[in-house]
């Protein structure tokens, strides 16, 4: 009977064993594939970062054009699009089994989610400047505006350049995150050198040769 005890102990401790290093081999491939995904989201976040001179700049020309305008002023044909993004990557994390994560270590579990919970705001940030610059591109075609037309034009830029400030403050968090997870930017393979380059080009606002209102207004 002692024998057959043994035997099933050994069996039960066997099988715990290999069921710990099963996951703790899954726990170190989900943690590869969770750094893969936050290398693209980091990469991602560089991509709209490059930008945000440049997009800080035009809506600065924007504003300024806004409140210089007069009632029936002709407006004139403006570049009016938001800066180039990649969506971020939430695939790995948003399919991630419960019992493999919490085998990860404890710090390491609060800085992934507190770099998921910064994806899900930035998102939402993203988002909010896609509709503001979305409200503004039907003011590129040129012609006499009005006052309310002001008013909306005012609202949504005001509404995109906050996305910008808030955004450019959010980047730091987001990167001390990744440093404290020993984590950098991966290009994705997708990108073209065209893209990549075209995101240095800042087009003014104001397209060449058209009257800025707020420069005859300073002038003047």
């Amino acid at each position: 009977m002692g024998v057959i005890v043994l035997g099933v102990l050994l069996a039960l401790g066997a099988e715990q064993l290999a069921s710990t290093l099963s996951l703790k081999a899954e726990a170190r491939e989900f943690r590869r594939t969770l750094d893969h995904e936050i290398g693209l989201n980091l990469f991602a976040y560089n991509v709209r970062s490059r930008q945000s001179a440049c997009n800080a700049k035009r809506l600065e020309d924007l504003l300024d054009w806004i409140k210089a305008a007069k009632d029936g002023h002709p407006s004139p044909g403006m570049n009016l699009h938001s800066p180039a993004i990649l969506y971020p990557y939430r695939s790995a994390w948003d399919s991630r089994d419960g019992e493999v994560f919490n085998s990860l270590p404890a710090g390491a579990r609060q800085k992934y989610a507190e770099f998921y919970d910064e994806l899900r705001g930035n998102l939402d940030r993203l988002n909010e400047e896609h509709a503001a610059w979305e409200a503004l591109r039907g003011y590129s075609i040129s012609g006499p505006i009005t006052t309310d037309d002001r008013r909306t034009m005012l609202r949504e830029a005001v509404k995109a350049y906050s996305t910008e400030v808030t955004w450019s403050g959010n980047m730091p968090v987001s990167k001390a995150i990744a440093d404290q997870l020993g984590i950098k930017p991966i290009q994705p393979d997708n990108l073209t050198k065209e893209f990549l380059d075209s995101l240095d080009d800042c087009n003014p606002v104001l397209k060449t040769g058209q009257a800025d209102p707020a420069k005859q207004a300073r002038s003047s």
